[in-house]
């Protein structure tokens, strides 16, 4: 009887976690749409789910709201680390390019989200982003950093205060593509150019 409980068991944990998906999904979009005070039964209905689910899944608005940034921070520091790995080994602008481009294009899906958050203040509009995403953004610049040091195409200094340099350039040109105020196009260019002029050995 427990064998077969076992597969049972894992199917329903398996179809929880796609209606949990699907239900961020569906409220990136509703938030995007609607602002960040969206209906609950708007973002329900938009998931294909019954209110109620919705519900058993998360506790209210602000619980949802927290678990989909949770989620898209998640997303971007796999795709930071996913962009530094296949770059690892490459000429050091090359990988420079890949760690700002995944930035960027985390940025450019979610923009619509993202918008609706710089709205209001929150996301990457905040003066301080919540320390742990700007913490593990940061120490991955920092690691980029100090391969350029090794490879002798960033001069040898501060490597932490470069990093945060770094950071800050592409998530202040992002906020303004974000504000419609200059395209996403050429944002990881110019930013690579600026900061490599900035710190070449």
């Amino acid at each position: 009887m427990k064998a077969a409980s076992t597969p049972v068991t894992r199917l329903r944990d398996r179809f929880r976690e796609e209606t949990a998906q699907a239900i961020l999904a569906a409220a990136e979009q509703v938030f995007a749409e609607d602002g960040l005070h969206a209906r609950m039964e708007r973002i329900a209905s938009t998931a294909g789910v019954a209110v109620g689910t919705l519900y058993n899944h998360f506790r209210d608005r602000e619980s949802l709201l927290a678990a989909l940034s949770a989620s898209r921070r998640q997303a971007l520091l796999e795709r930071l680390d996913a962009a530094l790995r296949a770059a690892d080994g490459r000429p050091f602008g090359e990988q420079l390019r890949a760690f700002l481009d995944a930035f960027v294009e985390h940025a450019r899906i979610h923009g619509r989200f993202l918008s609706a958050l710089v709205q209001v203040g929150e996301g990457p509009a905040r003066a301080r982003a919540p320390a742990t995403l700007l913490d593990e953004m940061v120490g991955r610049a920092e690691r980029l950093v100090e391969r350029g040091v090794a490879a002798g195409a960033l001069r040898g200094g501060d490597s932490l205060a470069f990093a945060g340099a770094l950071v800050g350039m592409v998530r202040t040109a992002v906020v303004l593509a974000l504000e419609g105020r200059c395209p996403f196009d050429g944002i990881a260019a110019s930013v690579s150019d600026l900061f490599l002029r900035g710190v070449h050995a």
